[in-house]
């Protein structure tokens, strides 16, 4: 026996809700992942070498108002053969790091949710222990940005930086001879601090 035209009108009528529940459903959905992507895409970026256009700005303005310094060179760290054996990667957990500068990295060192990058610098005024290293907090407001931590005096010849992978988050930048523990920077309220001979 057929439905009467009551009964199939409001089977339609269920049927359409339950259409537009699941178009509510899909819709939610979709904004959720939407969300999901921004606030990825939000999030200070992986650990890495790579100065971003602002980064570089913000270093290039310091370095012009701090005559005696220069930007550490992969050539002052006479290390060659240690920076192919990064970008190569050496096996098991240690993956490749491509873009591996050994002085400079970029990664959210304090935990605040804004990339933060450090630099070597080379004081041009001394001879031995001319090294100097400079982490820059984001975000970064202006070029003319001053830097959140500097020690200078440093040996970094045949030494690096290190942040990232495979080392557990949150990221801390280790600084030191490659494949050995090195100082460890530790953040310290709005600045840091080189905690020596500590675990990677």
């Amino acid at each position: 026996m057929g439905r009467s035209p009551v009964q199939l009108a409001a089977a339609s009528n269920r049927c359409q809700g339950a259409l537009g529940s699941d178009r509510t459903i899909s819709r939610a959905r979709s904004l959720a992942a939407l969300g999901l992507c921004a606030a990825l895409s939000a999030a200070p970026a992986h650990a890495g070498h790579t100065l971003g256009r602002e980064q570089q700005e913000v270093l290039s303005a310091w370095l012009t108002a701090s005559l005696d310094y220069r930007g550490a060179s992969e050539a002052d760290c006479d290390c060659a053969e240690d920076i192919q054996r990064m970008r190569a990667g050496s096996g098991g957990k240690w993956g490749a790091v491509p873009d591996y500068h050994p002085y400079r990295a970029t990664a959210d060192f304090n935990s605040d949710g804004e990339e933060d990058f450090a630099v070597v610098v080379v004081d041009r005024s001394k001879l031995g222990s001319n090294f100097a290293l400079i982490v820059f907090n984001g975000p970064l407001r202006e070029p003319s940005a001053s830097p959140a931590f500097m020690r200078s005096g440093l040996d970094l010849k045949r030494q690096g930086l290190f942040c990232g992978p495979p080392r557990p988050k949150p990221y801390r930048l280790v600084i030191g001879p490659f494949e050995s523990h090195g100082a460890l920077l530790r953040p310290h309220g709005r600045t840091y601090k080189l905690a020596w001979g500590q675990d990677d």
